[in-house]
């Protein structure tokens, strides 16, 4: 992490934790609340921004196969609805390209891509591909839940989160099968 970010991140979460959350001990439970839930944000950016560019941009790659998969599957009554698809593609692979693409670019066309799919599994209901699109989730989404839990190990949800694997680990073996043509 770049050290001006890490330490005013640092100071800002010391300053709350030491100062502004003593003040507030007596304080309106709401209020009190609210600030933990802002200590536990920042901690969570602090811990995770190190790893946000690597992450999101496998979230995408992970994206853009599944949408590719998926417009195989999908009807050929809905060739609109694969060409959106391809085109979603299309933007997120030039933006996987793109060396001054920032996080947000990569977050707004994953999202682009998460809606194509759901819609395509709104459109498959009762249709004969509906059952191949419902395993072709599963599956997609088996091979990148490890990583998801990784990555969100700092918001407290993991019963054992020691048994995974570092997100470390996770991600350089995420980037290495990325790589394999």
């Amino acid at each position: 992490m770049m050290p001006l970010f890490d330490t005013q991140l640092q100071v800002s979460l010391r300053a709350l934790r030491e100062v502004v959350a003593p003040a507030l001990q007596n304080g309106e439970k709401h209020v009190v609340e609210q600030l933990h839930l802002a200590i536990a944000t920042l901690d969570f950016a602090k811990q995770r921004l190190p790893y946000a560019r690597r992450y999101h941009r496998l979230e995408l790659e992970n994206y853009i196969g599944f949408a590719t998969e998926a417009r195989a599957v999908v009807g050929a009554d809905q060739t609109a609805l694969r060409d959106q698809l391809a085109a979603a593609e299309s933007a997120g692979n030039a933006e996987l390209r793109r060396p001054e693409a920032e996080i947000e670019d990569y977050l707004i066309v994953a999202r682009r891509l998460r809606e194509l799919v759901a819609s395509a599994v709104s459109a498959a209901i009762d249709k004969p591909h509906e059952r191949a699109l419902d395993l072709l989730i599963i599956e997609r989404q088996k091979k990148f839940l490890l990583l998801q839990r990784a990555w969100f190990v700092p918001s407290g949800f993991e019963l054992k989160p020691e048994d995974l694997p570092s997100l470390d680990q996770l991600l350089a073996q995420a980037e290495k099968s990325a790589a394999k043509p």
